[in-house]
């Protein structure tokens, strides 16, 4: 069972705020199976509470497939009303398309689910900035200075170890400023570590 407490204490919920959970299959960890044959699932997390009941369905969802998971939580919130702005703005490009003559959009009218949930996800419905500092092949006396040379300009939100090594996620700052011999990956909007599923 995941323990998803910290996970719960991170997300801010109301309004229109939303976090994505998704379960994803790396190819680098399934390397049995024919490329691109891995499936992602992506599920959104509406309320504070709904975390574990989400990654439960995710769960069930993922157990389906000869693969192995790992459940990933959205850095920043989505906000879910710009989100449903920019899916109409698109749905009306499709529309426009398909009285053109355009076949290439005639899928997306048969997976709006789909678009809605990658369009939730891009870079413009983020609600919020937080720095996703990823440290692969990273020790924890690495991750300890780092977090140390973090405190010195921000809030360090949340802590993971992840397979790899740590996941560290920041309230937004000049991180020019920042000066550290720990390397480190910077997202802006990126997935945090949650767990493995089905372990």
């Amino acid at each position: 069972m995941v323990d998803l407490a910290p996970f719960e204490e991170y997300c801010e919920f109301g309004g229109d705020r939303v976090y994505l959970l998704l379960a994803i299959a790396r190819a680098k960890e399934n390397e049995d199976r024919p490329s691109g044959d891995s499936p992602t699932f992506r599920r959104v997390v509406e309320a504070e509470g709904d975390l574990a009941a989400t990654a439960d369905e995710l769960a069930h969802a993922a157990s389906r497939f000869d693969a192995h998971h790992r459940l990933y939580l959205t850095v920043n919130a989505r906000d879910a009303l710009g989100a449903t702005f920019e899916l109409k703005r698109s749905l009306d490009d499709w529309i426009e398309g398909r009285i053109h003559g355009d076949e290439g959009v005639r899928g997306k009218f048969k997976r709006v689910d789909r678009e809605f949930l990658s369009t939730l996800q891009s870079d413009g419905s983020r609600d919020e900035t937080n720095f996703l500092f990823d440290l692969d092949d990273a020790t924890a006396a690495d991750r300890d200075r780092l977090r140390s040379r973090l405190a010195e300009h921000t809030t360090v939100s949340l802590e993971r170890e992840t397979p790899n090594g740590y996941h560290l996620v920041t309230e937004p700052f000049d991180y020019n400023r920042l000066e550290t011999d720990v390397a480190y990956e910077l997202k802006t909007d990126g997935l945090v570590f949650v767990s493995y599923l089905g372990e």
